[in-house]
């Protein structure tokens, strides 16, 4: 009895050094754990350090990164007993407003291998830790917490629970490996500076670059690495190089940088992620390679909101591309002929031409997941590199500018078709030509639509949709708008005779459309692609002119309607001796059939020649084109083949490159999606010893390149 009175009044007055296993404050609960119930003398076992935080909140990494304090944990233990440094499972990137923070969400498990004094097999080990950690949401609040743990002494150790076991189990699972790969880093010597940026250069051989796709580094020691949201590492068959940031440290370049480096790779069941302790040593003879374009994208990450501002903005300035003309001058004669009638049919009209933009963009939304799903990375304009889409391309614009010359039309209808989906009116005409719109529009890039494309083509599926949608809205708003103003369709000119008239001339616009997909078709395939495009324009010819005479209901009509769906047949038999001329051309020797991209002055882009005269300190300029997109093909008349910028070529000693995507082209594509990029026109300007290039805009000016050239020849005086 005294012992015990003795031990409440030590309590009342000095009150418990330390508390029980479990510690919960406002935002964390946190809890001591053992991975044995019994421990044996001498025979080390595990602990952890269980955090469970509140939805939204956060606690940190071994290097907090930008901001924030790392959990620490102090120990009391008995004499001869030990605690080794805590083991740190990976953490994540914590993105708040650009500052960049290493730590951990929902639950942390952070292991500590305790080693008990030798003795006697008999008795209890108690363990006593002083813990410490950050917890942040939109403010932080530092925490503190003091456990106890008394754990058995025997003869021989027991495990714990079964399900205390799992938690041990899974937490190792979170634990990085030790690399099995050699490691080492160089610095770049910047002008000014001791040191430039570092890059870290992992010697994995044997990894299948197209699996990865993510790498991101996590520093180990705050300083001497910048941290970002994002690496551009470069993933070779030879290995990884990670261009990475320098710094606010300003002390000299240590002799290893050690961190995490995380890959995430594509398998059968989704993405993997993997994580190696890398212990890089300093490499002083390190020659740096011309900074990885992905430096570009990672520099110019969007927001979503970003991207859905510049998605929309990029959808209006589509309206002003020269692709896109023929099927909006018509929609402006619909609009026009409208004129003075009830506002309800004009509100009808503008939303089913929305409507059919959106349910097109909504469409190539659904048709980009499903081919990134089971193929991979997905570019803008990627379906005008089959011919088998140019060809059914060329032969809508032909057909719709039939319709629009007249010839679906005998007695209101289109005998056994309808009058044709784009020129019927109401809002069936007005949906299909929203949905011709799309169709026209995606060889062409408006300004800010690449940034936009870029983000939207690497994002998860919800993101993707969204920034779709928006470029889609951005097309149809201006006909939206009107159609939703009264006082603007009173400014509408009012229908008669010049509305046919106009119609039947905007037909001239859509064959001209024609024709140039057919020249497309041509260069994808060699030059029979003509004769199988035009005799399949015949037989549609002909089987339209067939459905014109009589009703179909007699023997004649009968016969006349299966001549014409035969002839119809007949056409789209050519999509497969296309086909086949396409495998043909792209097997021969040469490389495949003369795109129609004149090379005249310029030089086939590769990798290679650009880092070569890159390296050599000359300016480079790389122009990316293809000969179905009538944006590249406006730039190189107006701004890349004039005589003046011939001529400022010519005195800077510019090394011109030219990409040709026309047909498919893997070497194009991954530096696409390098930038951040989903499509052509693209244009990179590298000033003489720049370490990355100029991202020029898509719609260029004589002045704009002679401006950048001229820039050269100033530095040099």
């Amino acid at each position: 009895m005294f012992r015990i009175l003795s031990i409440l009044f030590t309590l009342l007055v000095a009150g418990p050094a330390f508390g029980q296993a479990v510690v919960t404050t406002d935002n964390v609960r946190a809890e001591l754990i053992s991975e044995a119930a019994t421990v044996k003398p001498g025979e080390p076992f595990w602990v952890a350090l269980r955090q469970t935080m509140k939805p939204h909140w956060h606690t940190y990494w071994k290097n907090p990164g930008d901001a924030g304090q790392a959990t620490d944990i102090k120990w009391t233990l008995p004499a001869g007993a030990t605690a080794e440094a805590i083991v740190w499972p990976v953490p994540a990137v914590i993105d708040v407003g650009g500052v960049i923070n290493y730590g951990f969400s929902d639950e942390a498990m952070l292991l500590v291998r305790i080693t008990p004094p030798a003795g006697p097999a008999t008795g209890t080990l108690r363990l006593e830790a002083a813990a410490e950690w950050l917890v942040c949401n939109d403010v932080c609040i530092p925490e503190e917490g003091k456990f106890a743990l008394d754990l058995p002494v025997g003869p021989a150790a027991k495990p714990a629970t079964a399900a205390t076991l799992a938690l041990f189990d899974k937490a190792r699972r979170q634990v990085p490996t030790d690399s099995p790969w050699p490691a080492r880093f160089g610095v770049a010597k910047a002008a000014g500076d001791k040191t430039g940026d570092p890059t870290l250069i992992v010697e994995a051989k044997g990894l299948k670059p197209e699996t990865v796709r993510d790498v991101y580094f996590f520093p180990a020691e705050w300083g001497f690495v910048a941290h970002s949201p994002k690496h551009a590492a470069v993933v070779t068959a030879e290995g990884i190089r990670v261009p990475l940031k320098k710094g606010d440290a300003k002390a000299a370049v240590p002799q290893t940088l050690a961190g995490v480096l995380v890959l995430t790779e594509k398998t059968a069941d989704g993405n993997q992620r993997q994580a190696f302790n890398v212990s890089a040593k300093f490499d002083p003879a390190f020659v740096p390679a011309p900074m990885p374009l992905a430096a570009l994208a990672t520099d110019e990450q969007l927001t979503l909101f970003e991207a859905l501002l510049f998605a929309l903005v990029g959808g209006l300035i589509l309206n002003l591309m020269p692709c896109v003309f023929p099927v909006l001058a018509m929609k402006a004669a619909a609009f026009a002929r409208l004129a003075g009638t009830a506002p309800g049919e004009i509100r009808r009209d503008g939303l089913a031409y929305t409507a059919g933009v959106l349910a097109s963009f909504g469409a190539m939304a659904a048709i980009v997941l499903a081919i990134r799903a089971s193929v991979g990375e997905v570019s803008w304009g990627f379906q005008f590199q089959s011919p088998v889409f140019s060809l059914l391309v060329a032969y809508l614009f032909f057909t719709v500018g039939l319709n629009l010359s007249g010839l679906f039309e005998i007695s209101g209808r289109f005998t056994g078709m309808g009058q044709g989906l784009v020129g019927r009116g109401g809002t069936t005409g007005a949906f299909f030509t929203g949905v011709l719109a799309v169709i026209v529009a995606t060889p062409c890039t408006a300004p800010f639509m690449a940034a936009a494309l870029g983000f939207a083509l690497s994002q998860p599926g919800p993101k993707t949709v969204a920034v779709l949608l928006a470029m889609g809205l951005g097309l149809a708003l201006p006909y939206l708008v009107l159609s939703l103003t009264p006082a603007l369709q009173r400014r509408l000119p009012r229908p008669g005779l010049w509305m046919d008239r106009l119609r039947q001339l905007l037909a001239f616009p859509m064959y001209a459309s024609a024709i140039w997909m057919v020249w497309v078709l041509v260069q994808q395939t060699g030059a029979d692609g003509v004769l199988y495009a035009l005799g399949g324009m015949v037989l549609i010819g002909f089987a339209i002119w067939l459905l014109r005479f009589g009703p179909a209901e007699t023997l004649a009509g009968w016969l006349r309607r299966g001549t014409a769906i035969a002839s119809i047949a007949l056409a789209l038999a050519a999509v497969v001796k296309i086909e086949e001329g396409s495998a043909t051309a792209s097997s021969s020797p040469s490389g495949g059939a003369s795109t129609g991209v004149s090379f005249d002055g310029w030089e086939r882009f590769s990798r290679a020649r650009m880092t070569e005269a890159v390296a050599a300190g000359k300016p480079v300029f790389v122009d990316f084109t293809a000969a179905w997109c009538i944006t590249c093909l406006v730039n190189e008349r107006v701004a890349l083949e004039t005589p003046a910028t011939r001529r400022a070529f010519e005195q800077t000693g510019t090394v011109k490159l030219k990409g040709d995507w026309t047909n498919r082209d893997p070497e194009i594509s991954a530096l696409l999606k390098e930038l951040g990029r989903a499509g052509v026109p693209l244009y990179l300007f590298w000033p003489p010893g720049a370490d990355r290039p100029k991202i020029l805009p898509q719609v260029l000016t004589e002045a704009a390149i002679v401006s950048e050239l001229s820039s050269i020849q100033q530095a040099k005086r």
